[in-house]
């Protein structure tokens, strides 16, 4: 088939802005805090010799994987520990925060909602409720809006085994914060 001049030369300009170069392609990952100045180790482990790269305190970072407590970034060679870096929003060292009257143990339920506002498909639980993988319960990235009824919360978790960016919901919320919002893959309820 030939192609007139005009029409190759349009639609190679297409391709070529339609297109990014492939060294302007962006890593896939969680986005997350660097908590302290640390210099990558070269291994899942802090045995490991220190590898060529460092992060500071307050810096934003993306972790594309991690092996138990250890996560590698993008852009960087080298393993940092989970004790250097926050997945909330804003660059906050582990158990740091507001102390929270919060509803422990009591009678009640929480449940968990597939649109904002408290509609599409919901699952009510008790207090004592725990899934450390919400793939195994068909619920994994589906929670939208959570309401609590009575003396109960949940601590919802962005990643399995309760790990990453949590939350403790202690009222109602009719939608979740951008970092939760069918993105939670754990919880346990109070």
């Amino acid at each position: 088939i030939k192609f007139p001049a005009c029409l190759f030369t349009l639609l190679t300009l297409i391709f070529a802005f339609a297109l990014p170069p492939l060294g302007f392609a962006r890593e896939v990952g969680t986005p997350a805090w660097a908590i302290t100045d640390t210099t990558l180790s070269a291994g899942p482990g802090s045995n490991y010799h220190a590898a060529q790269g460092s992060v500071i305190a307050g810096q934003a970072v993306t972790v594309t994987r991690c092996s138990r407590r250890w996560c590698t970034l993008a852009g960087k060679n080298g393993w940092i520990s989970m004790d250097s870096l926050s997945f909330g929003q804003t660059a906050t060292p582990r158990f740091s925060g507001p102390a929270f009257a919060i509803g422990r143990r009591g009678p009640g339920q929480i449940c968990f909602y597939e649109e904002q506002n408290f509609s599409g498909h919901s699952l009510c639980l008790p207090s004592g409720s725990v899934a450390r993988d919400l793939a195994l319960l068909g619920w994994d990235n589906k929670i939208s809006s959570v309401s609590v009824e009575g003396a109960v919360s949940v601590n919802l978790c962005r990643d399995r085994n309760f790990t990453s960016y949590c939350v403790l919901i202690i009222r109602d919320t009719p939608s979740l914060d951008r970092l939760l919002a069918n993105a939670a893959s754990s919880w346990r309820i109070w």
